[in-house]
């Protein structure tokens, strides 16, 4: 499977490029005329500089996803009740919040009217995953709309309620963390310079904490700017060493060591498998539902796991044995997915080994965020307490030197 990206004509006349996966450029054309476009030009070659700089500025993310899960609910349950497609995304754009999303409806209830598909009514947005429009676009075929977007509702809700729960979960250890740099910060550059004419000429008979706290005050206040600067850029060359083949690397080989590192390869495949077997149990196959799902994860590192799990599928092997040999999927999950291959059940076991590695993902967070709060407490009080503690005590050690 290549990605092609073509030049493309709306039925409206408006000129597009898509990025497809397809056996060849013949098969990219026909998928292309098939979703009532015309296409102008296919390639699969790098884009050059010039080309990069054409391309147009797409606004992801218009639409949040607990807005998606919110429209293929409402959707799903408007055409269950027997209304035309175009009538339902009518109504949905009448009763939509923002202007924003009746704009962006409006787009697909004229493209849909216009005798083109829901599928690619909805990809022109770029608003959806690559899956939800690869699962809608399967049961536009099969006849079993109504259900697949029930389904993709689901999908989407449960990853919409996991990350609002992270969220707010998240919030107060967030604020907490706020307000110790920001005393830590108050307290070493107005504070503490308030007592260093005391200690003058005396530091030799001061304490080492109250040393170390006279230090950091003067570390602090001299070269605040520079220390900011480390502090924001520490993450951004981490950000792209880690994004880096070399860093990739290094995560495969130490990613046992690494804190935090195996809850979150957990996380994302219990997302890659649940995406799969919405895909699948609406009709895609495994071949076309790898890439979509691979799509639908975030991580680098993962999306090049997947593609070697594609590759050694078209090559004869079977879906089990190709993630073995990825190393990331856990062995539970695996032998899961052998048993759906041999019964003919595969959607079925990856939907349970999907639904087992997130519980027991979300109980270990609940353990670490619920041990959040105290730590950021009992961390704020350290620090202040050191600092406080470092003055007094210089303080009266040069009150016992006067006695």
């Amino acid at each position: 499977m290549t990605a092609y990206r073509c030049l493309v004509i709306s039925r409206e006349g408006r000129s597009d490029w898509r990025v497809i996966d397809a056996p060849d450029q013949q098969s990219a054309a026909t998928r292309l005329v098939a979703d009532g476009l015309t296409p102008l030009d296919i390639r699969s070659d790098a884009l050059s500089l010039v080309e990069r700089l054409n391309q147009p500025i797409r606004l992801r993310r218009v639409l949040t996803i607990g807005d998606q899960a919110l429209i293929m609910t409402q959707l799903a349950t408007l055409i269950r009740s027997g209304l035309p497609v175009d009538r339902s995304l009518d109504l949905l754009r009448e009763q939509a919040p923002r202007a924003r999303q009746r704009d962006l409806l409006a787009q697909v209830v004229a493209y849909v009217r216009g005798g083109g598909s829901l599928a690619s009514g909805l990809d022109q947005l770029n608003s959806f995953p690559g899956y939800v429009i690869g699962v809608i676009r399967s049961a536009e075929r099969s006849g079993k709309l109504a259900e697949a977007l029930a389904t993709l509702a689901q999908r989407l809700s449960l990853a919409a309620s996991t990350r609002r729960q992270l969220l707010t979960a998240l919030t107060y250890p967030a604020a907490v963390l706020a307000a110790t740099l920001l005393a830590l910060a108050l307290v070493l550059t107005l504070v503490i310079p308030q007592f260093e004419p005391i200690f003058e000429g005396q530091e030799d008979k001061l304490p080492q904490i109250t040393q170390l706290v006279l230090g950091l005050s003067r570390l602090v206040t001299d070269h605040g700017w520079i220390l900011i600067a480390a502090i924001l850029a520490i993450p951004t060359v981490l950000f792209l060493f880690l994004r880096a083949p070399t860093g990739m690397e290094f995560i495969n080989r130490h990613r046992q060591r690494i804190p935090g590192m195996m809850m979150r390869d957990h996380y994302i495949a219990s997302q890659f498998i649940g995406i799969f077997a919405t895909l699948i149990g609406n009709g895609v196959s495994v071949v076309n539902a790898l890439p979509l799902a691979r799509d639908a994860v975030g991580s680098r590192r993962w999306q090049r796991h997947i593609e070697l799990v594609e590759s050694a599928i078209r090559g004869g092997s079977r879906l089990s044995a190709a993630l073995t040999r990825s190393a990331l999927i856990p062995s539970a999950a695996i032998r899961l997915i052998e048993i759906g291959e041999r019964s003919g059940q595969l959607a079925g076991t990856c939907r349970e080994a999907s639904a087992i590695i997130g519980e027991n993902v979300r109980a270990k967070i609940e353990r670490i965020l619920v041990l959040a709060n105290p730590i950021a407490i009992i961390g704020l009080g350290g620090l202040v307490g050191l600092l406080v503690a470092g003055v007094m005590l210089g303080i009266f050690t040069l009150g016992d030197f006067a006695n």
